[in-house]
């Protein structure tokens, strides 16, 4: 029998399978985009704390001031309030903190007085609080500038290494992808092993004359082809409805389908180890989410510390996200380069594969 003929039956095999769980395909779409949905959301509530603001001025420089506090960027949301109100939300935990202009802000101001602005905040979330905390100075600067104060001595010429900002929400929604890749072709192909366990057709695939490796490479197909498929919609969101474009389409799209086809066989080698799909989906659940944090896909993890950075490549997920923000927005968020990330994904594919293999042959011995 030739290799292409056992690949065919292989993958109709598992097609049939996939037909008659058409619900589970369809619900595998779903969960691409609702992957795509919780990062956003994070991504919206993380960039902009809620801050309340009172001003007791009034006066055209408290408005100019006000207007340097909205420039921040991705900082805190600026509610206008009273002070009570300001004081009970912050005491319920709905504000990160409240910034109030005291009375005779404006004339201070135009008399060369320094004042000091009362800065109250909520420091149970460190991320927000220093997102504040560093929204503030380069506002106060800003505003100084704006009007050419002789009292503001510092003045700061940033000098960008990347010609072009990237927002956070179009940098979430891309490590979103690889969040996809790993959780939607790893269950894929975690259930297409597996079954073979539950279903005790393991002991065919051994006595069969048929090379092993194309069998599997056949059902691992099918499995790939279902969860590109499916990120193939996440990427029609991203693209139509978040209105991110990617840099380099083509490379892109590669990127993808290497991705889908590496996490398909990290699924599956996870599947034959674990031999039953109840135990292989919620652990790769349960690994998607500190292998995402702890990747990169919020914020390059160099910036977090030596400790992290070097956990982090523990984390099929932090080479992916490095290939992907490459591939979409042309950025290099790890110090590795991309052919390197690349050559790592590949090696955990075809240990994951060999492994697999491994485990399917011991599971007929038994």
């Amino acid at each position: 029998m030739s290799s292409l003929r056992v690949f065919k039956a292989s993958a109709a095999l598992e097609l049939a399978q996939l037909r008659g769980n058409r619900a589970f395909v369809v619900l595998t779409a779903l969960a691409a985009v609702s992957f795509l949905a919780m990062v956003s959301l994070f991504g919206l509530t993380g960039a902009y704390a809620p801050v309340a603001l009172i001003d007791l001025d009034g006066g055209p420089y408290a408005k100019r001031l006000v207007e340097a506090l909205l420039g921040a960027h991705h900082s805190f949301a600026l509610k206008s309030m009273s002070p009570d109100e300001a004081r009970t939300a912050l005491y319920s935990g709905r504000l990160v903190g409240i910034i109030t202009i005291p009375a005779g802000f404006s004339a201070d101001v135009e008399n060369g007085t320094t004042v000091a602005l009362d800065v109250r905040i909520d420091n149970v979330n460190v991320d927000l609080t220093n997102d504040v905390q560093r929204a503030l100075p380069a506002a106060i600067v800003a505003f100084g500038r704006r009007h050419q104060f002789p009292g503001v001595r510092v003045q700061m010429v940033e000098h960008d290494v990347i010609p072009h900002d990237t927002g956070y929400i179009p940098y979430l929604v891309v490590s979103a992808l690889a969040l996809d890749a790993m959780v939607i072709a790893g269950i894929l192909g975690a259930m297409a092993t597996a079954r073979e366990f539950e279903y005790g057709t393991v002991k065919l695939l051994r006595l069969s004359p048929a090379s092993q490796a194309v069998m599997l490479a056949g059902k691992l197909a099918v499995s790939a082809a279902v969860a590109a498929s499916a990120l193939a919609v996440t990427l029609v969101a991203i693209v139509f409805v978040y209105g991110v474009v990617p840099v380099a389409p083509w490379t892109t799209a590669f990127t993808l389908l290497a991705c889908v086809a590496i996490f398909t066989c990290l699924g599956a080698w996870i599947g034959a180890l674990l031999k039953r799909t109840l135990a292989a989906v919620p652990l790769l659940f349960g690994l998607a989410m500190p292998f995402y944090i702890d990747s990169g896909a919020l914020e390059p993890t160099r910036f977090d510390g030596e400790v992290i950075w070097r956990i982090a490549h523990l984390s099929p997920v932090y080479y992916a996200v490095g290939v992907l923000e490459w591939a979409f927005h042309g950025l290099r968020v790890t110090p590795e380069p991309i052919y390197l990330n690349l050559l790592v994904l590949l090696a955990i594919a075809v240990a994951s594969a060999a492994l697999t293999l491994g485990r399917l042959s011991k599971g007929v011995a038994r």
